[in-house]
C-alpha cells in the first residue's frame, strides 16, 4: 500500500544515478527520433560492444512526421539492451505526438467580413474556426478530425439526441418527420449505444440527406443491419453536426474545426492539439528493448469514419479485424514499458501487444483521457488460438502497477485492459477508474473451443486489481469478464467499486452458446468436481476467490449461461459449515435447459443444494485494506452473510431462482454501508 509507494520513491533517485549512460541523445525536433532509430540500426549492425545501447530523447514534444518503426534491425546483436528513455524530473516531458499545434484561429462573428461563411451567423459568435488548411502537414486522409484536444484536456465532438427528428427505420437509413438540414448533416455520424447490443455502441457515417431521408453509408449499414439481425432501430445519437458546439466542445468538416472555449470571454484556444496519424509506434520483432519515461499522445482511429464503419463484436473488435493500438508491438520478447504515460488519444487502444509477442511487461505507466481502452493483449485468431508450438502463443505478460483513468471515453465498449488468447499472464496491482465498459477483459472464443480440442489459454491470474466507477456508458459487462476455457487461472483479492452495469455482475464468467457436454461419472477423466464452483461452458477451469463488490446494482458474481447453453455444474465453496446443520440433498430443482448450481461446503460437511438466481454469498473476509468505506455488520453477532451473491442466466438469458442464505462459521462480517458482496472461493 502506501508504505510500497513510499519506498519507490526514496528509490527513484537511487535508480537514476545507476542507470547507464546514454548512447545517443534525440533532440525535440520534428524527424529528429526517425534519424536517430536509423542511426542506432546502422551502429547495432556493426557494434562489437556487449553494453546496453541506450537513446535518450530529451525533454518536449518530438511530432513525428510518420509512425516510428523499429524492427529486429535494432535489436542488440549480443542480445543486450536497447533502451528508449525519456527525460527525468524535472525536465518537460518527452512527448511523442501523432499530432499537429492548431496555431492560426480566427473568431466566428457576424460582424466580422473575415469571418468564414460557415460560421457567419449570430448564433456562432464566441466561437473560434481554424481552417483544416492551415493545420501544419495535414492530409485529406486525416479529416475532418476525430478529436482535438486544447490546454491538455480532450475537447469532445458535439453530440445531439436524434427525438426531435423522429427518425423511422428505411431500406437505406432513416426518414425524418420534417426536412432535415443537408449542410448540418454533412460530417455528422450516428451512434447506437447500447440499442443493438447491449455491450457495443456502433458508428456509421452519414453518406447523405435528401429532403426528410438520411441515408447511412452503405457497407456500414449493412453490417449494422446484420449485427443487429434485422432492420436497426433509429439511432439514440448524432454526432458532429455542422453546428454552433457547446462550450468546451467543437465539431469538424473537411474545411475547419470550430471549437467553443469553455470560458467565453477568452482569447484563441491555446495549446490545442489535432490527429494526424493512426500509430506512433509499430514495432515488429523486437528483442530486449526497455521503454522508460515517454509519453504518448496525439494519435486517432479512422476506422468509425470509413464508409464500412464501426460495427463491433465485442471490445472493438470488428469483422475487419482487431483495433490497432497507438503503440504497437508483434512478435515481441523480452519488452519493457516502464514508467510510460499515454494520454490524449483518439485511438482504439493505447498500447496493443500479440502476433506471438513473449515476456512483455507493461509497469508503472499511466494511461488517461482514452478515446478506446489502455492494454490489449494477445489476439483474437480462432486459428492461432489452438497452436501446440510455444513461439505462436502469445505468452508470459505482466501488466503490473498501472493507472488507468477516463478510458473508453469515445469507443465505449473497449474494456480498459483487454486480453484475447493469453496464457501464463499476470495482471495485477492495477488501479483502473471511470471507463465505458469493462475495467478487465481476459479471453476470447464463446463456446467455439469449450469443448474437443482446447486453446492455448491456460495459467491467468488477474490479482489484486481495483476498479471503480466502470461500466458507465454500456452495459453487460464488468469489473472482471472473462470468457473461454483458461486451465489453472485464477481471479483473486479484486476490489470493485461502483460497477454501474444494471445486469449481470461485477465479476462476471460468461459461458457462450454451445452444446452441453456427455454426462461424465463422478471421478472420471475430466471430472471437474472439485471445490468451488466451475462452469461447464464458456469460461471454465477459474478459481475466483476472496473478492469484493461493493455499492452495484447486479450481484457480486454472475455465470453467463444463454443462448441455449445454461451454466452447468456450477459449484460454491462455503466457509467451514457449523455442527449440526443439516443437508438438503435431494433431487436438484432445474432450470431450463441445465442444472442448478451446487453449493459445497468444505472439510466434509454435507452438499447443499442452491438454485441459480441471485443467491447470497458467504461473507466473513479479513476487512479489506486501503481504506475501503466497510463498516462491521450489526446483529447476528456478526454471523449471517447477507450480501448480494450468485447470479445465473439460463437458456433463453432469464433470470431464476430465489434468494437464499445460510450461517457462516463463527468470525467477523464486513458489510459495506451501501452493499458489499465478497466471494469466497468461486470456480467458474
Amino acid at each position: 500500500g502506501a508504505s510500497r509507494q513510499l519506498l519507490l520513491a526514496a528509490l527513484k533517485p537511487l535508480d537514476h544515478m545507476l542507470q547507464p549512460p546514454c548512447t545517443l541523445t534525440v533532440p525535440a525536433s520534428r524527424g529528429a527520433l526517425h534519424a536517430a532509430a536509423e542511426r542506432v540500426a546502422s551502429q547495432l549492425s556493426s557494434a562489437a560492444s556487449a553494453a546496453d545501447v541506450v537513446v535518450c530523447l530529451k525533454g518536449g514534444v518530438h511530432q513525428l512526421p510518420v509512425p516510428l518503426a523499429l524492427g529486429p534491425q535494432h535489436n542488440h546483436p549480443s542480445g543486450r539492451r536497447v533502451i528508449w528513455r525519456g527525460a527525468a524530473l524535472p525536465s518537460a516531458p518527452t512527448t511523442l505526438s501523432a499530432g499537429a499545434p492548431l496555431l492560426r484561429w480566427v473568431r466566428c462573428s457576424h460582424l466580422d467580413p473575415a469571418t468564414p461563411p460557415e460560421c457567419a451567423g449570430p448564433e456562432w459568435d464566441g466561437v473560434w474556426a481554424h481552417a483544416a488548411d492551415d493545420v501544419p502537414h495535414v492530409t485529406r486522409a486525416a479529416l475532418p478530425f476525430r478529436q482535438l484536444w486544447v490546454g491538455g484536456l480532450r475537447a469532445p465532438r458535439a453530440t445531439a439526441r436524434t427525438e426531435a427528428w423522429n427518425l423511422s427505420t428505411t431500406a437505406e437509413g432513416y426518414s425524418a418527420r420534417g426536412v432535415v438540414p443537408g449542410l448540418e448533416w454533412a460530417a455528422a455520424e450516428l451512434r447506437w449505444p447500447s440499442q443493438v447490443q447491449n455491450w457495443i455502441e456502433p458508428r456509421c457515417a452519414v453518406d447523405r440527406v435528401a429532403g426528410r431521408r438520411v441515408i447511412v453509408s452503405r457497407p456500414c449499414w449493412a453490417a449494422l443491419t446484420a449485427r443487429k439481425g434485422g432492420p436497426p432501430p433509429a439511432p439514440l445519437l448524432v454526432e458532429n453536426l455542422l453546428r454552433p458546439p457547446p462550450a468546451g466542445q467543437f465539431a469538424c468538416s473537411d474545411r475547419h474545426v470550430f471549437y467553443r472555449p469553455r470560458e467565453p470571454y477568452g482569447g484563441p484556444p491555446r495549446d490545442a492539439w489535432a490527429p494526424l496519424h493512426e500509430a506512433i509506434l509499430q514495432a515488429e520483432g523486437l528483442a530486449n528493448h526497455s521503454f522508460q519515461r515517454l509519453a504518448f499522445s496525439h494519435a486517432t482511429w479512422r476506422q468509425p469514419s470509413t464508409p464500412e464503419g464501426y460495427v463491433p463484436t465485442q471490445s472493438l473488435v470488428t469483422p475487419l479485424g482487431e483495433p490497432p493500438g497507438a503503440v504497437s508491438l508483434g512478435r515481441a520478447r523480452g519488452v519493457a514499458v516502464d514508467g510510460c504515460s499515454f494520454a490524449n488519444l483518439g485511438s482504439a487502444y493505447a498500447l496493443s501487444v500479440g502476433g506471438a509477442s513473449q515476456q512483455v511487461s507493461v509497469v508503472g505507466s499511466s494511461f488517461t483521457s482514452l478515446a478506446g481502452g489502455a492494454v490489449k493483449l494477445g489476439n483474437v485468431d480462432d486459428e492461432r488460438a489452438l497452436a501446440t508450438s510455444p513461439e505462436r502463443m502469445d505468452s508470459a505478460f505482466r501488466v503490473v502497477d498501472n493507472t488507468i483513468r477516463l478510458a473508453a471515453l469515445e469507443l465505449r465498449g473497449a474494456a480498459a485492459i483487454f486480453a484475447g488468447y493469453v496464457r501464463d499472464t499476470t495482471i495485477s496491482h492495477n488501479s483502473v477508474a471511470e471507463t465505458g465498459y469493462t475495467a478487465i477483459s481476459l479471453g476470447w472464443g464463446w463456446g467455439t473451443h469449450v469443448l474437443g480440442r482446447q486453446t492455448f489459454m491456460r495459467n491467468n491470474h488477474v490479482v489484486s486489481n481495483r476498479m471503480e466507477r466502470v461500466v458507465s456508458a454500456l452495459n453487460d459487462g464488468g469489473c472482471i469478464y472473462t470468457l473461454g476455457p483458461q486451465p489453472n487461472s485464477t481471479v483473486s483479492l479484486n476490489y470493485c467499486e461502483a460497477d454501474r452495469a444494471p445486469v449481470v455482475g461485477s465479476f462476471y464468467h460468461d459461458n457462450g452458446p454451445c452444446p452441453p457436454p456427455p454426462p461424465r461419472r463422478a471421478g472420471a477423466p475430466g471430472d471437474h468436481s472439485l471445490v468451488g464452483i466451475r462452469s461447464v461452458v464458456g469460461s471454465r477451469y477459474f478459481r475466483t476467490t476472496r473478492n469484493v463488490a461493493s455499492n452495484s446494482p447486479a450481484p457480486c458474481v454472475y455465470l453467463q449461461g444463454c443462448c441455449g447453453a445454461p451454466a452447468l455444474d456450477a459449484r460454491r465453496t462455503a466457509p467451514r459449515a457449523r455442527a449440526g446443520e443439516g443437508s438438503t440433498d435431494g433431487p436438484s430443482p432445474r432450470g431450463p435447459g441445465g442444472r442448478v448450481a451446487r453449493l459445497v461446503p468444505r472439510r466434509g460437511a454435507a452438499a447443499q443444494q442452491l438454485r441459480t438466481g441471485r443467491g447470497q454469498l458467504l461473507a466473513g473476509l479479513p476487512r479489506p485494506r486501503r481504506g475501503l468505506p466497510l463498516r462491521r455488520r450489526q446483529g447476528d453477532s456478526g454471523e449471517r452473510a447477507s450480501a448480494r451473491g450468485v447470479a445465473s442466466r439460463g437458456a433463453g438469458g432469464r433470470r431464476r431462482g430465489r434468494r437464499e442464505g445460510r450461517r457462516s462459521r463463527p468470525g467477523r462480517t464486513w458489510k459495506d454501508a451501501r452493499g458489499t458482496c465478497e466471494s469466497m472461493i468461486f470456480l467458474a
